[in-house]
């Protein structure tokens, strides 16, 4: 634990002071920058932004208070210039404290959701067992190369490669340039779509995927390793996850019930339609990288 950062204790790395002395954390000044005052305060929010441990917490302290020192140098003379009331600093600016006011909100409310209970984890994980008890582990060998329709048409390429070295041959044909990555892709890192079959998916497997940035990605699964958690991994992770699911359905329906309350006028065709990213698309059995359990 004595690799972790306390924030009640930065006081007396930046200031020199011992133990005996007294003060006031949110007040006591550690630097003026041309008369403008920066406190332990705000190099404790800065600190407190920070979610891994680190092994030099003074260091890091006095890194964050230059930092600091840095940015209010900038601030004071972007001020100089007045740049404080142009029209896109002044919407930036308001669009931060709307965006600070919003988050500050929800973090009142959602503090009052009492934690899942043991059952309701446990329900959860009975209902997803392939990322708990039946949990696997996938090695694959990914090809990753553009779409490019004009070489070659992803749609029909499913069913001209059965391997590997068949689509390499058919990309070098038409000079199309791929990389190739090695991955360990957990269950838990799979979205809905590839979790919902991934008892079918088999050795040898070629498992295809178009997203949103144009990149095709077909992953030859090398090996499937069963990796059941244990269970107080399970709790864990489960509990996590279902505490998160409250929050987020708190917050849809708080968001809800202000609408209703409020009066809400949209000026209609206003705005000007982009179109959407697509998301990532997926055909027969696919799966790909994703962070946490975002399609559960």
């Amino acid at each position: 634990m004595k690799n972790l950062i306390y924030p009640a204790i930065i006081l007396g790395m930046l200031s020199g002071c011992d133990n005996k002395t007294s003060v006031n954390n949110h007040s006591q000044v550690v630097a003026k920058v041309n008369g403008d005052e920066i406190t332990v305060h705000q190099v404790n929010n800065e600190l407190q932004r920070i979610k891994t441990p680190v092994s030099n917490p003074e260091a890091l302290s006095k890194k964050i208070l230059e930092s600091l020192i840095d940015r209010q140098l900038l601030v004071q003379e972007a001020i100089k210039l007045n740049l404080d009331h142009t029209p896109e600093v002044v919407e930036l600016v308001a669009a931060a404290r709307a965006q600070i006011y919003a988050q500050a909100y929800l973090a009142r409310k959602v503090s009052s959701i009492p934690p899942a209970k043991e059952d309701e984890v446990r329900k959860f994980m009975a209902e997803h067992p392939e990322v708990f008890s039946e949990r696997k582990v996938l090695s694959t060998t990914d090809v990753v190369f553009s779409n490019d329709p004009s070489k070659i048409d992803y749609d029909t390429l499913q069913t001209k490669v059965s391997n590997l070295d068949e689509l390499k041959a058919l990309l070098a044909s038409h000079q199309i340039h791929f990389d190739i990555l090695q991955e360990q892709i957990p269950s838990e890192s799979m979205p809905k779509q590839a979790l919902s079959m991934l008892n079918q998916i088999k050795v040898g497997d070629l498992l295809f995927m178009h997203d949103d940035n144009n990149k095709v990605i077909v992953r030859s699964v090398n090996s499937i390793i069963d990796a059941p958690l244990e269970t107080s991994q399970s709790m864990e992770m489960a509990a996590k996850i279902v505490n998160e699911r409250k929050r987020q359905q708190f917050i849809n329906d708080e968001l809800s019930r202000l609408k209703k309350l409020a009066k809400i006028d949209r000026a209609d065709g206003v705005l000007k339609h982009e179109p959407a990213n697509q998301p990532e698309t997926f055909s027969g059995t696919q799966a790909t990288h994703t962070d946490g359990l975002k399609g559960l």
